[in-house]
């Protein structure tokens, strides 16, 4: 009888040769593995080498007397004088440029009464420009203080000793005013400004026939010649064809300035004068 332990079947014979062809699962793994983490060390290695000269190379630029400020370019500046910006900017020469907050210098700039913004800007490799926007004042206002307001109808500066009158006086607004009732105030300074702003370019009668407007709120705007101070009642709306009318006038009129009541504006198409 036969020994069937000592027989292979063909499954058996088989099976030991399919094996035989067969790796280590653990041995296959392991290499994997060892060669991921060479893979990840040397990118990582030369990831480090790459910044670390980044650094250096941004810090070398960066202290280079390359860079260092040398020129301060100021643009847009009509009242105040170039250095007058550069002092408010304290910005110096043989600084380096990179260290500059240009922000910060900006905001800086524009606390001056006169400067409405300020912008600052790099000019590689050794100067900086200073583009600001001044304040251009349109008429006075006299809220116990004397103070300037520009063509947007904003108060922005407290008149001092050596500071220019000759523009017009705005009353009839107190600061009071201005607390209760911001809104309306702020409205009421900027139709001023247009006002102002479209006598400007007139010719017959313009800004420098105006010495003073009042703002009155039964009956608008009452504006006073100068000289002479006779009122001229414009109300609050339609300023521009008001003024046409007076100017078609104004030149025969203007001699009987002293001896005139007042001009009313307010009727249609017409112009009293009493």
């Amino acid at each position: 009888m036969r020994d069937l332990k000592k027989v292979p079947t063909a499954q058996t014979a088989k099976a030991k040769r399919v094996n035989r062809n067969v790796r280590s699962p653990s041995s296959r793994n392991w290499r994997k593995l060892i060669s991921r983490c060479t893979r990840g060390i040397m990118f990582t290695a030369c990831a480090g080498l790459v910044t670390v000269g980044a650094v250096l190379l941004m810090d070398l630029v960066m202290n280079s007397e390359h860079f260092q400020v040398q020129t301060i370019t100021i643009q847009g500046n009509h009242r105040l004088s170039d250095q007058d910006v550069i002092d408010l900017s304290d910005i110096r020469h043989g600084v380096s440029t990179f260290d500059l907050d240009l922000e910060s210098i900006g905001e800086k700039i524009a606390e001056n009464d006169w400067i409405h913004s300020a912008r600052i800007m790099r000019k590689l490799p050794q100067g900086i420009i200073v583009d600001i926007t001044e304040r251009q004042a349109c008429y006075i206002i006299n809220l116990e203080y004397l103070y300037y307001v520009d063509r947007d109808g904003e108060i922005f500066k407290v008149l001092r000793d050596g500071d220019a009158l000759d523009y017009p006086l705005v009353t009839g607004l107190d600061r009071q005013q201005l607390l209760d009732h911001p809104e309306v105030s702020r409205q009421r300074l900027h139709q001023v400004a247009k006002m102002l702003k479209d006598l400007q370019r007139r010719e017959v009668f313009n800004v420098a026939n105006v010495a003073q407007i009042d703002i009155n709120p039964q009956e608008g705007f009452v504006l006073y010649s100068d000289p002479f101070g006779v009122p001229i009642h414009v109300g609050n709306q339609h300023f521009s064809e008001k003024i046409d009318r007076l100017e078609q006038i104004f030149l025969d009129i203007e001699k009987r300035l002293p001896v005139l009541q007042y001009i009313d504006l307010n009727v249609p198409d017409k112009v009293i004068v009493k």
